[in-house]
């Protein structure tokens, strides 16, 4: 009898257990989609960035270009 019960609790350990695990499971790739899409905001940030830079880098040739003349 005691066999029995010591069977059934180490039975529901484990389905507590696996539980756990896909839960930990889930929070950990909702988690890698928060980092995801961070780095995508951060690209499309960069993206804009570099773009106001080659802006900047165009006007200061033209106004070089325009004080040799």
């Amino acid at each position: 009898m005691l066999q029995t019960i010591l069977l059934i609790l180490l039975f529901i350990i484990e389905i507590v257990a696996f539980g756990w695990l896909i839960l930990e499971a889930k929070l950990a790739r909702e988690k890698r989609e928060q980092i995801i899409q961070l780095e995508k905001q951060i690209l499309k940030l960069e993206k804009v960035i570099i773009s106001m830079e080659k802006t900047i880098i165009n006007k200061l040739c033209k106004i070089e270009q325009n004080g040799k003349k």
